[in-house]
């Protein structure tokens, strides 16, 4: 599958700003062509990030998958991965494998069925992503505090629109 936007013209020369869409007749896709924009950049950002913690691209997905799950209470099972990722059973176990050996993850008995395994974020992937995360989190949300609250409220509303939407492919 190709991609049939040509992002080059979304971008200012020497710069990463978009370019303005005020005066573009077709906003949807000017809105589209950013989002994809977004996304690719925050790809490259995802890569930075794995490639300095020395974890690839599901490695790192999988443990921001764990790591918010556990902040929200919530108790993560190995099916929990492989459903999140859309990945195979089998690469699930590997990734898991992966992440124990270098101390990202613990695996230990379900609180609530025995005969299960619930998969935690270990303190020290919490402290190794903390910092990376952390200094990510406040540059967006410094970027984020420049909307005024009725933009906010937009980017908000579209925002949810599209996780929902694309909750539902697949």
């Amino acid at each position: 599958m190709t991609d049939s936007f040509d992002y080059s013209e979304l971008v200012h020369p020497m710069s990463s700003t978009p370019a303005p869409a005020e005066s573009d007749p077709r906003p949807g896709i000017s809105v589209m062509e950013a989002l994809q924009v977004y996304h690719a950049a925050e790809a490259a950002m995802r890569r930075r990030t794995g490639s300095a913690m020395r974890l690839g691209g599901n490695d790192l997905l999988a443990l921001r998958f764990l790591l918010d799950n556990q902040a929200a209470g919530r108790i993560t099972a190995s099916k929990d991965v492989t459903r999140y990722l859309g990945i195979s059973s089998a690469s699930t176990t590997v990734l898991l494998h992966r992440l124990e050996r270098g101390g990202f993850i613990e695996r230990r008995p379900s609180s609530t069925d025995r005969r299960s395994i619930e998969i935690a974020p270990t303190a020290s992937a919490e402290g190794d992503t903390g910092p990376l995360l952390a200094v990510a989190q406040n540059q967006i949300a410094d970027a984020s505090r420049t909307l005024t609250t009725e933009e906010g409220r937009i980017v908000t509303r579209f925002l949810t629109l599209m996780r929902k939407t694309v909750d539902q492919i697949g």
